[in-house]
């Protein structure tokens, strides 16, 4: 089958992963382990980033666990002081815009969506899916789906692109065809077997 869409993540593929990078700053200013913060913090992260959570819940929870100040959490502006656009992979997402339908699927919340538009220019994509204004998340089934219907194209005519291991199996669920990005490099190589051309 021919690949007809390409669809990327934005954290982690576009964006450098700066997640890690707040779980180890939350270690330094808490008593907690980074495991333990991390595990809590994704564990809201569902609510958060599907808009079922409001920002002062999400740092009122993280707050009161660690305690800390609410000024203190600052998940959303961390992205902006931290976040570094991946210029490689934006020149490979516009160059693969001139011959495939290209798009992006992320997990984000309200105000790092905000400030993710402030670092990508999101004229390169036929649309930005994200997960706050959808109502859910990678990998729930229907964000693929939406995305494919939106491309109108078939599940096994796209190439799903992203860092997170379980959203690529979410894909294959699918029937998209996917990539576990693990670095531009690696990806070029992977795109070379499904045919598609930079």
């Amino acid at each position: 089958m021919v690949i007809k869409a390409v669809v990327f993540d934005m954290g982690g593929v576009l964006l450098d992963a700066v997640n890690y990078k707040y779980f180890r700053k939350m270690e330094g200013i808490t008593d907690t382990d980074e495991k333990t913060i991390r595990k809590f913090i994704r564990s809201l992260l569902i609510y958060y980033e599907s808009g079922r959570m409001t920002k002062h819940e999400f740092d009122s929870k993280i707050a009161k666990r660690f305690g800390i100040k609410e000024s203190e959490v600052k998940w959303p502006i961390f992205l902006y002081d931290n976040g570094r656009v991946k210029k490689d992979m934006i020149a490979l997402a516009k160059a693969l815009s001139k011959k495939y339908k290209v798009a992006c699927i992320t997990n984000v919340d309200k105000s790092r969506y905000y400030y993710s538009k402030s670092l990508i220019d999101f004229s390169i994509f036929r649309f930005v899916l994200s997960s706050c204004y959808f109502g859910v998340s990678k990998p729930d089934r229907r964000i693929y789906l939406n995305a494919i219907k939106r491309l109108r194209v078939k599940p096994e005519e796209t190439l799903f692109i992203d860092d997170m291991e379980e959203n690529v199996i979410g894909a294959r669920k699918v029937g998209m065809n996917a990539v576990h990005f693990k670095g531009i490099t690696e990806l070029k190589k992977s795109l070379k077997t499904y045919g598609i051309k930079a």
